[in-house]
């Protein structure tokens, strides 16, 4: 998922609105920020088809860092400590965490059985819904779960902006859903896909927040 996440960030600051904007915006990305540098420095593992640009086809092998529910959460609360230390806000680490913990439960929606529940035992369970199999519905649903939260909960002056940049990321991952390519177009490099996800949700936060 990708901005899904988004949508769940400005829920949260409608409630907390004392809270600056790009905190849970970085919060629910929290999980794929860390997930291309984790793969680009070896620590954490996928395998991605160069014959299909499909986000199904994706092997997640290993990222129990980023992407569980417990030991990602545990890190987005160290990190979200040192934000309220920054801020002088001590309702900054809470809202962090929430935001980082929820990229889990939305990403559990989609992904196939590759989420590592504890991530720090062998044993650890994965679970996954797997909506990417299906590709339009998943385009088609999470525009619409991001568009609802944002006409709900965003300031009606900013609605528009926001659901024309969300159009805008989601229209340029389409490929990743439907496959109009045949081939991956970012397979020609380990390091290619990790750096474009790394891009995509760096600016979608940068531009939300200006």
């Amino acid at each position: 998922m990708f901005i899904g996440h988004f949508a769940v960030a400005f829920l949260l600051h409608y409630f907390f609105p004392m809270v600056p904007l790009w905190i849970p915006l970085l919060g629910v990305s929290f999980p794929d920020l860390l997930w291309p540098v984790f793969i680009i420095l070896g620590v954490e593992i996928a395998h991605f088809d160069s014959n299909s640009p499909l986000q199904k086809n994706i092997d997640f092998t290993y990222y129990p860092y980023s992407h569980s529910l417990v030991l990602t959460s545990i890190f987005a609360f160290i990190v979200g400590i040192i934000l309220s230390f920054i801020l002088k806000d001590i309702t900054v680490v809470l809202i962090f965490t929430i935001a980082s913990t929820t990229h889990w439960f939305l990403d559990i929606i989609v992904h196939n059985k590759d989420l590592p529940i504890l991530g720090f035992s062998k044993y650890d369970k994965k679970v996954g819904f797997g909506l990417w199999n299906y590709g339009w519905k998943a385009f088609v649903i999470e525009y619409l779960f991001y568009a609802l939260i944002t006409v709900i909960f965003v300031r009606p002056a900013l609605v528009l902006d926001l659901l024309l940049l969300g159009a805008l990321f989601h229209i340029a991952n389409i490929n990743t859903f439907i496959a109009f390519t045949k081939k991956n177009p970012f397979a020609f490099s380990k390091y290619s896909y990790p750096i474009i996800t790394l891009l995509g949700f760096s600016l979608f936060i940068i531009i939300a927040t200006l």
